[in-house]
C-alpha cells in the first residue's frame, strides 16, 4: 500500500510539471556549431580509426507544442546541416563533406529556466565531396546518397528571447559509402558511417 501511495504521488507531481506551465506553441530559429567525432563500422572489420572535425554548421528550426493543451513534452526539429566526416585506415585518411537534412522529435522536460532534451529521428543527406590522403576522390562504385537515424539529448537554457541548447547526438548511416562489390564480386565489404556530434545551438524565439 505504501509503495502504491508513493507511486501515485510521483505520477501527480509529473502531471503537475507537464501541465501547469504548458505553453501553446513556441517557434525557435537558430544556428548550430558542432564538434564531430566520426568513424566507420565495417563488415568485415578493418579497424578504422575515427577523426575529429570542427567544420560542422547548421541552421535549425524547432517547434514546441503541447498535446491537447495540457501535456508539455513535445517538439519537432528540422535543420539544414553541413558536416565534415571521415575515418582513417592505416596511413590513409578519407574525408567527406556532406549536406544533411535531419528531422527529429525532440521531447523536452521543462524546469526553472531549463529544459532536459531527448532526441530521436532520422536524416537524409548527400556526400558532395570526397578527399583521400592518397589524392583520389569519388569513384564509379561510390554512393553519394546518405540516410540513417539520430538519437541523443542535452540541456537547454531559456533566456528569452534567446535560448541555448547544448547537445550530444549520435548519427548512424544505413547507406553504404560504396557498393559492397567494389573490391570483390564474391567477398562483399559493407561500410556504415557513424558520428558523434557535440553541439551548441543559439536560438531566437520568434
Amino acid at each position: 500500500m505504501k509503495k502504491t501511495i508513493i507511486s501515485l504521488i510521483f505520477v501527480l507531481l509529473f502531471l503537475k510539471v507537464t501541465t501547469v506551465d504548458a505553453q501553446q506553441r513556441e517557434h525557435l530559429i537558430g544556428v548550430r556549431a558542432a564538434y564531430n567525432i566520426s568513424g566507420l563500422d565495417s563488415r568485415p572489420d578493418i579497424s578504422p580509426e575515427s577523426i575529429k572535425t570542427y567544420g560542422n554548421y547548421s541552421v535549425v528550426y524547432t517547434f514546441y507544442h503541447d498535446l491537447w493543451k495540457t501535456i508539455n513534452l513535445f517538439g519537432f526539429q528540422a535543420a539544414i546541416s553541413k558536416s565534415e566526416q571521415g575515418f582513417t585506415v592505416g596511413d590513409i585518411t578519407t574525408r567527406y563533406e556532406v549536406v544533411t537534412i535531419p528531422l527529429v522529435s525532440q521531447f523536452h522536460f521543462d524546469f526553472w529556466k531549463m529544459r532536459l532534451l531527448l532526441n530521436a529521428g532520422g536524416f537524409g543527406g548527400y556526400r558532395y565531396k570526397k578527399s583521400v590522403s592518397d589524392g583520389s576522390g569519388f569513384g564509379e562504385h561510390d554512393y553519394k546518397a546518405d540516410y540513417g537515424f539520430i538519437a541523443g539529448g542535452g540541456l537547454a537554457f531559456v533566456l528569452k528571447p534567446f535560448e541555448l541548447h547544448l547537445e550530444g547526438n549520435y548519427h548512424y548511416s544505413l547507406s553504404y559509402l560504396h557498393s559492397p562489390k567494389k573490391f570483390s564480386e564474391t567477398e562483399h565489404f559493407f561500410t556504415y558511417p557513424k558520428q558523434l556530434l557535440i553541439s551548441a545551438t543559439l536560438y531566437f524565439h520568434l
